[in-house]
């Protein structure tokens, strides 16, 4: 571990920098965590922070370490619990998954905010984290055991846990949006496409028709220098993430003044919002494309990615910004009206009865967040969803019997 365990001068323990650095982050994400604002924070100077923790990496190492031990005893008592509980059917096991994420996103709430982060992250890097990889398959197993009872579903699980997580940390205090996470996960326990629980599909859809937040694509658009704005800000925040999204470096990337900026989009979070529309509106221009290209599925493609970085990245946002949870909710919603039951083969799932409207919210938002995971990890998209889902089949022939 990188962490220096060294005598410390001035009483500035290693707990103290972390916790420090994970307020940080939870405010303003990674970006936040550089080694001057974090001293000045602590009332140290700079050489007391890198005595203890070393460079900007080994920091970050530290401080996901720390999490993710914070995490685990927060698995573990949920575990025990479930161990005193023993063998549950579905829609217990989604009680169950449903209390813990509404906790792990309250109560956890900057180690859920540091796990998307460098999520996020390594997903725009070359690179790989040991330490977040490790965090991701202690995750994975955990969601998997409780919400199926099987580790072997433990991509699934995983994608499906981080992406609810990041819109539930914005959305989480609003009852509706309570009530439809909770249906959702009791889909999902129950195998996602039940041909038994109509009544749940239609609240579920009732609840999802509510998230329309009746947002203007960038696409429609009137104005051509709006649209080239828009467009720059999209470039800006699939490429580099949505800190480098300012009326400065927009303005660069479109080759306007700053002030032109301003007079178009105001305050940041409109012309964040923007950005993000544009690539919503890349992806639906290119639908009928990917399709006929790839087949359907989840394909190799850079539209898909651009938009599963651009739905996590706003989900998040929107946690620090509440003017950017309608626009949240409402690519949450997209997302799922563009599933159809076609888009399944590919995948190896043979869904028989029960994909509607429901199902396709659900899967959205399980393969969006395998998908922001697998960018992360440098895993072969393709390959990502085929093993996950192969062991989803295998689940749900042996809980169908």
């Amino acid at each position: 571990m990188p962490v220096n365990r060294s005598p410390r001068p001035l009483g500035l323990s290693v707990d103290a920098i972390i916790d420090e650095a994970l307020d940080r982050i939870a405010t303003g994400g990674l970006a936040e965590l550089t080694l001057r604002p974090l001293a000045t924070g602590l009332g140290v100077s700079v050489p007391v922070i890198s005595t203890r923790m070393g460079s900007k990496e080994q920091l970050i190492e530290g401080v996901t370490l720390a999490a993710h031990a914070s995490d685990l005893a927060f698995f573990g008592r949920w575990r025990a619990l479930a161990d005193e509980l023993g063998a549950m059917d579905a829609d217990t096991r989604a009680r169950m998954a449903e209390l813990a994420l509404r906790e792990w996103v309250a109560r956890e709430r900057r180690q859920v905010i540091l796990l998307i982060e460098l999520v996020h992250d390594r997903a725009l890097r070359p690179d790989r984290l040991p330490a977040l990889e490790h965090w991701l398959d202690d995750a994975g197993r955990f969601w998997a055991e409780l919400l199926f009872g099987d580790a072997a579903l433990a991509d699934l699980a995983l994608g499906y846990a981080l992406d609810e997580a990041g819109f539930s940390l914005g959305a989480g205090d609003s009852p509706r949006y309570a009530l439809l996470r909770a249906l959702c996960l009791r889909r999902f326990a129950n195998g996602i496409f039940p041909g038994d629980d109509a009544g749940d599909g239609d609240r579920i859809a009732s609840l999802i028709g509510l998230l329309d937040a009746a947002v203007p694509l960038a696409a429609e658009e009137a104005d051509a220098k709006r649209q080239r704005i828009a467009a720059s800000a999209a470039d800006l925040i699939v490429s580099q993430g949505m800190d480098s999204v300012t009326h400065r470096s927009v303005a660069l990337a479109a080759g306007v003044p700053a002030s032109t900026i301003v007079y178009h989009f105001g305050a940041r979070p409109a012309l964040v919002a923007a950005g993000l529309h544009a690539v919503i509106a890349r992806f639906h221009d290119r639908r009928s494309d990917i399709r006929a290209d790839h087949g359907g599925g989840p394909p190799n493609d850079t539209s898909i990615r651009d938009l599963i970085k651009a739905t996590s990245m706003i989900a998040l946002a929107s946690a620090r910004e509440p003017s950017l949870l309608p626009h949240a909710l409402d690519m949450r919603r997209r997302r799922g009206e563009n599933w159809r039951a076609s888009d399944l083969a590919p995948m190896g799932i043979g869904i028989g009865a029960g994909f509607d409207r429901a199902a396709a919210q659900v899967l959205s938002i399980a393969v969006f967040g395998m998908g922001m995971i697998g960018m992360a990890r440098k895993l072969p998209d393709r390959v990502h969803y085929m093993r996950a889902f192969a062991a989803f089949e295998a689940w749900r022939t042996r809980s169908l019997r």
